[in-house]
């Protein structure tokens, strides 16, 4: 029985990598938000303290693993166009490189590809710096609110 048991644990394993090999995104879904991002930066995925840790080179994104919904590999960025969106919001400014959050909840920043690039879990507010990230165009969201900042 455990033989039966390894060999298909062996063969989901084998398969999941097959697929794996052809994808472009590793996209992560939880309360309700889908994301994606390029696997390319992908450099390792790991289970820390209740936590999903993706680590890419860019800097370490962490997801809570009680509101984690799945995990896939997917072949393309399924992300949806975007419309113009405001270069400030009530809870969400920029200024001089650093982003001034007011409120609770996961703050998201994607690039233009739509890949994420940066998560945080934010509470009562902060101030946070986007000195490492590269000059370029970002979509920064928190909540239902979302801005294009340029850095």
């Amino acid at each position: 029985m455990k033989t039966k048991n390894i060999l298909a644990a062996l063969l989901l394993m084998a398969s999941s990598t097959a697929m794996a090999d052809n994808s472009k995104f590793l996209t992560i879904t939880y309360s309700g938000t889908e994301q994606n991002i390029s696997l390319p930066i992908v450099q390792r995925i790991t289970f820390e303290e209740g936590y999903v840790v993706v680590t890419t080179t860019e800097g370490k994104h962490s997801y809570p693993i009680s509101v984690l919904d799945k995990m896939t590999f997917t072949e393309k960025d399924e992300a949806t166009a975007i419309q113009a969106l405001p270069e400030q919001a009530e809870n969400i400014t920029c200024k001089d490189g650093t982003l001034a959050i007011k409120g609770n909840g996961m703050l998201r920043i994607y690039n233009t590809a739509g890949a994420l690039v940066s998560i945080a879990n934010v509470k009562e507010g902060a101030n946070i710096s986007l000195d490492n990230l590269p000059a370029g165009v970002y979509v920064v969201r928190m909540g239902d609110k979302a801005i294009k900042i340029r850095k």
